[in-house]
C-alpha cells in the first residue's frame, strides 16, 4: 500500500513567502503513527535510511551536475542525528529553522536555491519542497530531474511508513 499522498500546496507558509518564480513546490504527506517524534526525528528516519539505488543515483547525479555549478554534498544527504538545530549540516543543506512543529533545511548555488521542509500537523507528517531557479540550467536541471523526484521522494517517505520509522 502506498501511504504517500501529494497534498496542494500551501500558499501563506515559510516556503510560500520564499518562492520566486520560475520555482518548483510540492507537498507530499504521510500519515506519523509515531507522534512523539520532533520534525527533526521525522527527517532523520526518513532521509537516513535510503536504498541503495537511490544513493547510486545520488553519487551519479553529484558527479555530473558539480562541473555546472551545482552545489552537491560531499558527503551523504543523511543526517548525522535526530537532534538537529538551526545551522547544523545536512549534506548539502544547513538548517536554517527547527521547532517542535516544523524542520526547514536550505541550500544554494547559482542556479537555485532549495528549501526543504519537514513538519506535523493532526497525525501526519508533510515533507515540501521549493527551488527557486535562478538560471536557464536551473530550470532545464528540474525540468530533466522533477519525475526523479516524483519517484524517489514518494518510495522514500513510502518506506519509512511501511517500516514503522515515522
Amino acid at each position: 500500500m502506498f501511504a504517500v499522498k501529494s497534498i496542494n500546496v500551501p500558499d501563506t507558509d515559510f516556503l510560500a513567502e520564499r518562492s520566486k518564480a520560475p520555482y518548483f513546490r510540492d507537498v507530499l504527506s504521510a500519515p506519523l503513527t509515531k507522534s512523539e517524534l520532533c520534525p527533526a526525528q521525522i527527517q532523520y528516519q526518513i532521509f537516513s535510511h535510503l536504498p541503495k539505488w537511490v544513493q547510486r543515483l545520488m553519487q551519479l547525479r553529484n558527479s555530473i551536475v558539480k562541473h555546472f555549478g551545482f552545489e552537491v554534498a560531499t558527503q551523504s544527504i543523511t543526517p548525522g542525528n535526530d537532534q538537529l538545530k538551526v545551522g547544523d549540516a545536512v549534506g548539502f543543506m544547513k538548517v536554517i529553522s527547527c521547532d517542535e512543529r516544523e524542520i526547514i533545511s536550505f541550500a544554494e548555488d547559482q542556479h537555485m536555491q532549495f528549501y526543504m521542509s519537514v513538519s506535523k500537523n493532526n497525525g501526519r507528517t508533510m515533507i515540501s519542497t521549493l527551488v527557486n531557479q535562478k538560471t536557464w540550467i536551473g530550470r532545464v536541471y528540474i525540468t530533466a530531474i522533477i519525475p526523479c523526484h516524483w519517484l524517489i521522494a514518494r518510495v522514500v517517505i513510502n518506506q519509512a511508513v511501511q517500516k514503522h520509522r515515522i
